[in-house]
């Protein structure tokens, strides 16, 4: 994997975490558990991209950790939200 290969993989993440968490607090219409798989399923790689780049590891925990210690109670406890028209 090159560096610029590792770099689009973080931006892919990136993303899918960001609607992930559109999802979770309800601003977007989609099912926040598959995308919550799609996230689980892409932390290998993210941890391959923290071993082969040791400067991406900061990042690589911070992806991570975003969504392991921030959103992880908040998701079992929320309240629907109203769907818009």
């Amino acid at each position: 994997m090159t560096e610029t290969e590792a770099e689009k993989c973080l931006a892919e993440y990136r993303a899918l975490l960001k609607a992930w968490t559109m999802c979770v607090v309800g601003l977007n219409p989609g099912d926040s558990d598959v995308i919550g798989r799609k996230l689980d399923a892409g932390e290998p790689l993210l941890l391959r991209i923290a071993d082969e780049f040791p400067d991406k590891a900061y990042s690589v925990d911070l992806l991570v950790n975003a969504r392991k210690r921030t959103w992880a109670g908040f998701e079992d406890e929320r309240v629907p939200r109203a769907q818009r028209a």
